[in-house]
């Protein structure tokens, strides 16, 4: 479905923004996009919606070159960005304007959604929150029947309901056809959807694979003391001792922390990457 081959951008030469990326994705699944700022996230994000041009590579997105923005690739992808503008139309509104660009779209999971976030579909855009905005918008992607979901910082502007009934929604949604992506640095919060896992550092893909992998190999542990003939791959003090990233060979899955998965390889990827390489 996706397939990204020795992939580099930049704005300006020599400052690379995503250098040699080179991944496969395939449907049916929840990919998490990590990494901290200016690492090339939403610019990844731009290349696969078609909405920038690699300088060099290849990119194939739903049998298609994404750049080439054919109607038939642009009407199976939606992009929920971090900043938007909607117009000055109701909710409803704005579905009957676009939903015409989207086969698929369905009305149906559309009043559903909207039902989801509490959100009347005759209120006029522009005196909503921008938290609403949101939902109105994730509300349409959600509808749009788009194989491919594209979301930048999705939860960013919801209350803590909201977010819920965003996850609750988007899992609902999800086929044996369909992917989303989504970038974001609230890796906690969108952990139960992910079944992928991307992470970016210094503009390069260091962690490319499926949770459940991860998740056989690696486990986080709160603990009073450091445990002892463990091989620890990062620890941290927090109240009543360390929060720690082990590795295991058990193949049995154990519990994960994302946010402390992406420090340990923040500040070691080499000793992370060795170790999936050693437990398999």
């Amino acid at each position: 479905m996706l397939t990204i081959e020795r992939v580099h951008f930049y704005y300006q030469r020599n400052k690379p923004v995503l250098d040699n990326l080179q991944f496969q994705l395939q449907p049916g699944q929840v990919c998490g996009l990590l990494g901290t700022n200016g690492e090339g996230k939403t610019t990844l994000l731009h290349l696969i919606g078609g909405l920038l041009t690699p300088k060099s590579g290849k990119m194939e997105v739903l049998e298609s070159i994404p750049s080439q923005r054919q109607p038939s690739f642009l009407e199976q992808v939606f992009y929920v960005p971090v900043a938007f503008e909607l117009p000055n139309l109701t909710a409803d509104g704005y579905r009957k304007r676009h939903a015409v660009f989207y086969p698929k779209f369905s009305a149906d999971a559309w009043i559903n959604a909207l039902q989801a976030f509490e959100v009347d579909p005759e209120t006029k855009l522009k005196s909503l929150s921008f938290g609403q905005k949101k939902k109105v918008l994730l509300s349409f992607a959600l509808a749009s029947g788009c194989k491919l979901l594209l979301f930048d910082e999705p939860t960013d502007g919801l209350d803590i309901p909201s977010r819920d009934q965003f996850r609750r929604l988007l899992s609902a949604s999800m086929d044996e056809q369909r992917m989303a992506i989504i970038a974001t640095h609230h890796a906690n919060d969108m952990a139960l959807l992910f079944d992928h896992l991307l992470i970016l550092k210094n503009h390069q893909l260091v962690l490319n694979a499926p949770l459940p992998q991860l998740a056989q190999k690696l486990h986080t542990v709160v603990t009073a003391q450091l445990p002892e003939n463990a091989t620890i791959l990062y620890s941290e003090l927090v109240a009543g001792g360390y929060h720690c990233l082990v590795q295991h060979d058990t193949g049995q899955e154990g519990p994960i922390d994302l946010e402390i998965l992406f420090k340990a390889i923040h500040q070691q990827p080499a000793a992370v990457a060795n170790s999936l390489v050693s437990t398999q």
